[in-house]
């Protein structure tokens, strides 16, 4: 029969050995099918994003030299008979007809295919994924060599890593057994005196498991430790709920967001639908306002990680040059879908401005509508030396609530017959922030309000100019 740092050392080797045989062997496969679709996911992407630059740019083959030399991603474009338009690898002279690709067949069926095959063209093995696009098809792929590659070295890596956690395991696995081999003799000795009689027992010397010690002490012991394990417990247990609070807070912020794209949908179709006289030219432009706000509800889907941004304060916005007249009559024309009767009149003259679009617009609907539904008159936006305001006849604001009316979920008292769950001047106070401007408010009860901030380090010039 073993003894117990016999028993110990053994036991841990073992354990740690066999461990390790077992990642090796079960990591590598798990290992390599993780690279695999970790890569599809990123052709995926890439493919979504080279849709969207290609709609900007009329030099096809300057885009995907600037693609296969950015990311070493392989790219063809095919058209709907099959035939190569466009190769990063080679020429397409000679090029097979590609209509029965694996990944070109399974896009047709799907939004996206792929496969993982030997390429004839270029003699490689690749992982491929396509997409079709109108009448044409978008392919990408990365070769299975740089995959494994990658993949070999982390795996590699990880196994010598493991190897050295094992090597140090069981050094230190030695230096306890000698420590419990010496503790053992103490406890042997121990037990001798008393069979002894003799109950003075001494275990000062113990090095590693002191268990009669342990044992004489052990309510006092349990005590202070239960007494310190409730306190994490209650710590760790009030930091889920702020982090689960924040989460949801997050997700409701942005939820806010997707109302007015969803009602300028609904009301574009609802008016195609109810009304058999519109001509093609009104249905047309109908149609083509809810595929617009469409696209808008996806993009902000794709914008979700700019919540978390917001709160982390690590959200960068994207600077295009764009009309702020233009702009400001597409929120009015939203938001007059759902505020049928209500008229917007805009005093704003025909600039560029330097900003994110994207934000911009969720801060014109958000000071737009907030205006709209708090007043019944007809809502002004002006532009006067660089100063953009939004001014209402409405009910006005308390003047002690005007410091906290742009706080995160704060709502007026009086307004408590509102849906609104507080979030949209503290979203355009952020954007306004991220813009080297503030928001600010003028308000008067029963006579309205004016909200405006600066857009002077923001403006480019006149179109005219």
């Amino acid at each position: 029969m073993l003894r117990l740092n016999q028993l110990y050392f053994r036991n841990f080797f073992l354990l740690f050995l066999g461990t390790i045989l077992v990642i090796s062997a079960s990591g590598y496969f798990l290992l390599e099918k993780i690279e695999i679709n970790n890569h599809r996911l990123m052709l995926k992407n890439m493919i979504n994003e080279f849709v969207l630059m290609n709609n900007k740019t009329t030099d096809i083959n300057s885009l995907i030299a600037k693609i296969h030399k950015n990311t070493q991603a392989r790219v063809t474009i095919i058209d709907k008979n099959g035939v190569v338009k466009f190769e990063s690898n080679r020429s397409t002279k000679g090029m097979e007809n590609h209509l029965h690709r694996p990944e070109i067949e399974q896009s047709l069926k799907h939004e996206f295919g792929s496969s993982v095959r030997h390429s004839v063209s270029v003699g490689v093995d690749f992982l491929y994924v396509a997409k079709r696009v109108d009448d044409h098809f978008i392919r990408m792929a990365y070769s299975l060599g740089q995959i494994k590659s990658k993949f070999l070295r982390f795996w590699l890596t990880t196994i010598a890593l493991f190897s050295l956690v094992l090597f140090v395991s069981l050094f230190i696995a030695w230096r306890i057994n000698k420590k419990i081999t010496f503790d053992l003799k103490a406890i042997n000795e121990s037990l001798e005196n008393l069979l002894k009689k003799n109950y003075e027992r001494d275990f000062n010397s113990v090095k590693c498991c002191k268990e009669f010690d342990i044992i004489s002490k052990r309510i006092e012991k349990v005590s202070r430790r239960l007494e310190k394990r409730d306190k994490q417990k209650n710590k760790y247990t009030k930091k889920l709920k702020e982090l689960s609070k924040k989460q949801g807070d997050i997700i409701s912020a942005i939820s806010h967001e997707f109302k007015n794209p969803i009602a300028a949908v609904m009301g574009y179709a609802q008016s195609v639908k109810d009304d058999d006289m519109l001509s093609h030219e009104i249905r047309d432009k109908f149609l083509d306002k809810v595929i617009k706000n469409a696209h808008k509800i996806s993009n902000m889907i794709d914008r979700l990680a700019m919540a978390i941004k917001f709160e982390n304060d690590t959200f960068i916005p994207e600077f295009s040059k764009f009309k702020l007249l233009s702009l400001i009559e597409d929120v009015k024309e939203t938001l007059l879908q759902k505020y049928r009767g209500r008229d917007i009149m805009i005093a704003v003259e025909d600039i560029y401005i330097n900003a994110d679009r994207v934000m911009f617009e969720n801060l014109l609907i958000n000071l737009m509508e907030n205006a709209l539904k708090y007043s019944e008159d007809t809502v002004h936006v002006e532009l006067k030396n660089s100063e953009l305001s939004i001014n209402d006849s409405g009910i006005g604001i308390e003047e002690e609530d005007i410091n906290n009316i742009t706080k995160r979920f704060f709502r007026v008292d009086s307004l408590t017959w509102d849906n609104s769950i507080g979030v949209g001047l503290y979203i355009v106070k952020y954007i306004l922030k991220l813009h080297n401007s503030e928001l600010e408010i003028k308000s008067k009860i029963g006579v309205g309000s004016k909200f405006y901030f600066d857009i002077k380090y923001l403006t480019i010039s006149k179109t005219n100019q």
